[in-house]
């Protein structure tokens, strides 16, 4: 998740909050590992650093780049091995997950750890249907995540990220979707999400950040700085939800000019979609939050 912090006109223009907004990545970098050719120049939203480690683990030259100086730094520290620290993300998540675990005892610490045992994705799935999805999840996600609920205004105002209509039942969808695919036991957002803790045993690639290019620059004004061609791929997180029309229209064309030709541009998104493509690749991505995952060449 990103900010997108430019200094052309609009919402899209509010400078970024100069803080900790996300500790963990919400994006799976297998999607990107999937599209990219060997030892791509990839730009890359910086984001907590996990992102970036696995590409440059892959051999990619990795270029990151956000605009929030303390988000790039952690994620400096976190592509170098660095702890795990809470963001703003994480904190939304907490609050929600502490709701819920109150009013049902289903979503217990005990219970949520043992439902993330599970190595049978079938099961899993049945599990969520019949004891986690309940009414008490449903009531609280629609007051939360609702237009004028405290998730969503909170959201709004540290990622100036407005959620879509109905985020509350597309999210509930979207966790069911992963389960039947992607079995809790391996699957490091399902903890991260449903319990807010890390998969026992699972480490971010550990990376010379000497390695990597970082850059402390609105995206926009990067993209249109650099030569052109510059990059082999570019992949963004959900920086175009909510994002006023001329700020789309010079992220778009800034892009195709430091790409190179045919070049992936990847683009993750919270709305839905009808490309069945872009849908397929959303499933593919463990960590359950995605809508659409557009692959622009």
């Amino acid at each position: 998740m990103l900010m997108r912090g430019s200094r052309r006109k609009g919402r899209s223009s509010a400078n970024p909050r100069q803080r900790l907004l996300h500790g963990w990545d919400w994006s799976d970098p297998r999607i990107e590992l999937e599209e990219l050719a060997p030892a791509s120049r990839v730009l890359v939203t910086a984001g907590a650093g996990e992102v970036v480690a696995a590409l440059a683990d892959a051999g990619h030259r990795v270029t990151a780049v956000g605009a929030n100086r303390e988000q790039v730094e952690y994620a400096r520290r976190r592509a170098a091995g660095g702890p795990f620290e809470p963001g703003a993300a994480e904190r939304l998540f907490d609050l929600g997950r502490g709701m819920v675990r109150a009013a049902s005892p289903a979503w217990s610490r005990r219970r949520m750890h043992q439902f993330l045992l599970v190595d049978d994705p079938l099961r899993a799935a049945a599990t969520w249907k019949e004891r986690l999805d309940n009414r008490t999840l449903a009531s609280i996600l629609r007051t939360m995540l609702g237009p004028a609920g405290a998730l969503s205004a909170l959201v709004l105002r540290d990622f100036s990220t407005p959620l879509p209509p109905h985020f509350d039942e597309a999210i509930r969808a979207r966790i069911a979707r992963a389960l039947r695919k992607h079995a809790p036991s391996g699957n490091p957002y399902a903890w991260r999400l449903l319990l807010g803790e890390d998969l026992p045993g699972h480490a971010v690639p550990r990376v010379d950040p000497g390695a990597i290019d970082w850059v402390d620059e609105p995206l926009v004004e990067h993209l249109e700085r650099v030569a052109p061609g510059a990059y082999d791929a570019i992949s963004l997180s959900n920086v175009v939800d909510g994002a006023d029309e001329r700020w789309v229209r010079d992220l778009r064309k800034a892009s195709v000019r430091a790409i190179v030709a045919g070049g992936p541009i990847i683009a993750r998104s919270f709305a839905t979609t009808m490309d069945d493509e872009a849908a397929k690749r959303a499933r593919r991505d463990r960590a359950m939050l995605w809508g659409s995952i557009v692959v622009h060449r």
